[in-house]
């Protein structure tokens, strides 16, 4: 039986707004009905591809149209939470992009609101929808690699002119700088792995782009079983990086590669070890070669159109954003 789509309104039609529109068009769960952004000729670039879709510069406009069930929330980080609020106070499921707020704070205030009225509020942790992260995560429940030790994570962009005029480096806006941005991903992930992280220590420095907030983010974080992850986040990696590594006491997974400008194409590798028996590893590696961009939005997409049908739960919720950034707040002060 064909599963009827679920009606969505996208407030923010930027560059993340982009690849939510190019997600909608993959999938057969979602119809999108409104876009919204301050500059109406955004929101009318994307919304001019969806019958029956709307551009507005008002995004109360879509939240209280009763023909929209969901909506999906994608704009500079100062405004993530306050769209939310609004959302979730009219009765809306939400799909809220990461960090979902500038402080742990407001993203509680929305996870009450939304227990409250039983709304699925969903946070824009993608990088759980990517098929090297997926596959990873079975065979780490699996026990392919024994039992979890450590896990070293980099993710870092090159520049580009203009870069530290740009809204992620003004503090008001953003939030923080890297931690609060990739730093969100890596942590996320490595909750994902690893569960709660008991011991917090950290650097958030800035060491070229000049301004409010870092470009560097330098995390320690240990498990009260005392599992480590080492994660560095950086805007002056120059050439773009993506590589998350889980080492067990019978091998590792490694992700590496996302999208092209990650080295691509996304890439796993599954190494299998012999400690005490010598050698090198035998390694399985995986190439996802048709891979998009987008194609992590659309899994992420249809999870939240399921879960707003009553199906799966399993997705990344406010609970997650609240305590990932709890986290980057706990490196932050000790940085102040």
């Amino acid at each position: 039986m064909k599963k009827e789509k679920v009606t969505i309104a996208l407030i923010g039609a930027g560059g993340i707004g982009n690849v939510w529109a190019r997600a909608v068009k993959k999938t057969n769960a979602a119809a999108l009905r409104a876009v919204v952004d301050v500059d109406l000729r955004n929101a009318q670039a994307i919304a001019k591809d969806f019958k029956g879709c709307v551009a507005a510069m008002d995004a109360a406009q879509a939240i209280a149209d009763p023909n929209i069930q969901g909506i999906v929330i994608a704009t500079p980080h100062k405004w993530l939470a306050p769209q939310t609020r609004a959302a979730l106070e009219a009765g809306k499921h939400v799909l809220c992009e990461k960090p979902a707020g500038i402080s742990s704070v407001e993203i509680q205030k929305n996870i009450d609101i939304a227990n409250a009225k039983q709304l699925v509020y969903m946070t824009g942790f993608n990088h759980r929808y990517h098929p090297a992260f997926m596959e990873a995560k079975k065979r780490f429940a699996a026990g392919e690699i024994g039992e979890a030790m450590f896990i070293r994570a980099r993710y870092g962009f090159g520049g580009r002119p203009g870069y530290e005029k740009e809204w992620r480096f003004n503090k008001e806006i953003s939030g923080g700088g890297e931690f609060i941005d990739q730093g969100m991903h890596m942590i996320d992930m490595a909750r994902w792995f690893f569960g709660e992280f008991k011991d917090v220590c950290g650097f958030a420095e800035n060491m070229f782009w000049g301004g409010e907030v870092e470009d560097n983010g330098f995390a320690l974080l240990r498990t009260a079983d005392h599992k480590v992850a080492s994660i560095h986040v950086s805007l002056t990696n120059w050439e773009w990086v993506h590589s998350f590594e889980i080492f067990g006491t019978k091998g590792y997974l490694i992700v590496d590669g996302l999208d092209q400008r990650y080295r691509g194409p996304e890439r796993l590798t599954i190494g299998h070890a012999d400690p005490r028996g010598g050698g090198f590893p035998k390694e399985e590696a995986i190439s996802y070669l048709d891979e998009a961009k987008e194609d992590s939005f659309r899994r992420e997409l249809e999870a939240f159109a399921e879960a707003l049908r009553g199906g799966s739960q399993d997705i990344p919720r406010g609970e997650d954003a609240c305590a990932t950034l709890n986290i980057v707040e706990r490196i932050y002060a000790r940085n102040s």
